[in-house]
C-alpha cells in the first residue's frame, strides 16, 4: 500500500524523515514531538507523539501506544497531563507514547469496518515511530478504552511484536483463527456492561495464554491475576461502573507493562 509523510505543525520537514525500516537509534533525524500523520491510498490518518522527559538515542525506549474509543473522542482521549486518564504525565520519564487515529466515520471515527486498512496503518505507523526514535522493539504495548480496547486485542492477536496488551470495556474486532500473537494481558471491564461479548473476548486471551480459570488477588484490588504460564500472565479487574476506564487503570496498566 502506498504511503506518504504528511507533515504537521510541530513536526521536523518530512524531507529529513529516515527511511522507513531504518533503526532510530542509528539515524541522525527524528520523529518529532506533536502531532503528524501518514497518507495511505488517499487516507490522512493522523497520530500524535509525546517524548518523554529527557528522551535521547543513548537508550532505547519503550512503546506505548493509546488508542482511543470509537466516536468523537479521537486523540484527544489519551492526551491530558491531568483529569481521570493521566497516562501522558505517568510515561513523561518512562516511555514514548503514541496517540493513533481511528478512521474518520460520520462526525467521529472509528476502529470497525476495514481490518486490512487498520493494520496497514499501525504497520506503517510502527514503522514510522522505529526508524525515527530509539524504541525498544521487545517492549512495544498497546493499550485502549472501548472501540481502543477492540483494536489493541487486534493487534495483540495479528501481529507478534506486541509485547503486552491492556483492555478495557473491550469486545473481538478480529477471528481467533486469525491470531498469531501471544500478548499477556491486563483486561478490565465495569460491572454495569459485563455482557457475553467482552466476557468472551477476556476469556479468549486467558485460554490463549494457558491460563485456568483459578484466581488469586493482585494489585491494585479488585483485580485477579488466572493461574498463568509465568511468561503469559493475565489480570482481570472486575471495576464498579459501567462503560468507563476505571480511576486505577492507568497505573495498573503501566504496572502490568513494566513487568515485561
Amino acid at each position: 500500500m502506498a504511503l506518504t509523510l504528511v507533515a504537521c505543525a510541530g513536526r521536523k520537514n518530512t524531507a529529513q524523515t529516515p527511511a522507513l525500516g531504518a533503526d532510530g537509534c542509528a539515524v541522525g533525524t527524528d520523529l518529532a514531538e506533536g502531532l503528524a500523520a501518514l497518507e495511505m491510498a488517499g487516507v490522512t490518518r493522523h497520530f500524535i507523539v509525546r517524548l518523554p522527559d529527557g528522551y535521547s538515542k543513548a537508550r532505547r525506549w519503550p512503546l506505548v501506544l493509546a488508542l482511543h474509543p470509537n466516536g468523537n473522542s479521537g486523540l484527544r482521549y489519551w492526551d491530558a497531563v491531568d483529569g481521570e486518564r493521566p497516562l501522558r504525565p505517568l510515561l513523561r520519564d518512562k516511555a514514548v507514547l503514541v496517540l493513533p487515529e481511528a478512521r474518520p466515520k460520520d462526525k467521529g471515527w472509528d476502529w470497525r469496518g476495514d481490518l486490512p486498512a487498520d493494520l496497514a496503518y499501525f504497520e506503517a505507523l510502527i514503522a514510522r515511530v522505529k526508524s525515527g526514535l530509539c524504541i525498544d522493539t521487545a517492549r512495544i504495548f498497546s493499550m485502549g478504552f472501548s472501540g481502543g480496547g477492540s483494536f489493541s486485542s487486534v493487534l495483540g492477536c495479528h501481529r507478534r511484536d506486541i509485547r503486552a496488551i491492556a483492555i478495557g470495556g473491550a469486545v473481538a474486532y478480529f477471528k481467533p483463527e486469525d491470531c498469531v500473537g501471544h500478548p499477556p494481558a491486563w483486561i478490565t471491564i465495569g460491572q454495569g456492561e459485563l455482557v457475553p461479548a467482552r466476557e468472551s473476548l477476556r476469556d479468549f486471551w486467558r485460554d490463549r495464554e494457558g491460563c485456568s480459570a483459578t484466581t488469586s488477588p493482585v494489585a491494585p484490588p479488585p483485580c485477579v491475576a488466572y493461574a498463568c504460564p509465568s511468561q503469559t500472565p493475565v489480570h482481570y479487574c472486575l471495576h464498579p461502573a459501567g462503560h468507563k476506564w476505571p480511576d486505577f487503570g492507568v497505573q495498573a496498566a503501566w504496572a502490568f507493562f513494566s513487568r515485561f
